[in-house]
């Protein structure tokens, strides 16, 4: 993996206050969505935090965060038929932090479940100001946005990447043990396709 790209300062100076509050408690985490993809070398700009939490935590992460940080939405379980989780959102020094649980992406043709035990098993670690950082695999990544529509420029530039440092089989068959059928298929399509 390449060296990671330096976030921008505001992105940095959050997710290392985030991270440190978290870490010092010994609470299991990854980072998803646009700054996991930036720092995995994708040429995308990222745009807040998103991090997927240990379940039976979450309510421990919402707690210490709100202690310290600015409260946009507590962490409570709700659904957009898109997404579902435990979710909440914090402010930190004008960041955006959304930090989720159980999270599961769904379509009309079923659901992807991110099982934590398997996404953190799987993470890629790089670091950011000193500070040690979990990426989800690029693997995990291409899954999901399979899943979500408007994502097609997010899916080419993680094959691109996968294309240039090879897949981790294992991570892959991992995420896909958990996606529907229609996606299973489409994945396999789209790189052998790509030529991965």
């Amino acid at each position: 993996m390449p060296e990671p790209k330096l976030l921008p300062m505001s992105l940095e100076k959050a997710l290392l206050e985030v991270s440190d509050t978290l870490s010092s408690r010994g609470i299991r985490w990854v980072l998803v969505g646009s700054t996991a993809s930036y720092l995995h070398g994708l040429e995308i700009a990222p745009k807040d935090l998103d991090i997927v939490v240990e379940a039976e935590r979450v309510y421990e992460v919402d707690r210490l965060l709100a202690s310290k940080f600015t409260v946009v939405r507590r962490v409570r379980y709700s659904s957009s038929g898109l997404y579902s989780s435990h979710f909440g959102v914090f402010s930190v020094h004008g960041v955006e932090v959304d930090i989720m649980a159980d999270l599961e992406i769904c379509r009309e043709y079923g659901c992807l479940k991110l099982v934590f035990d398997e996404v953190y098993a799987h993470s890629k670690t790089v670091t950011v100001g000193g500070a040690y950082v979990r990426l989800t695999p690029l693997e995990w990544q291409l899954v999901a946005n399979v899943m979500i529509p408007g994502k097609e420029e997010r899916v080419k530039a993680i094959l691109d990447a996968l294309k240039t440092r090879g897949v981790n089989r294992e991570a892959l068959s991992s995420a896909l043990k958990y996606a529907p059928v229609e996606v299973r298929n489409l994945v396999s399509e789209i790189i052998r396709e790509a030529d991965v």
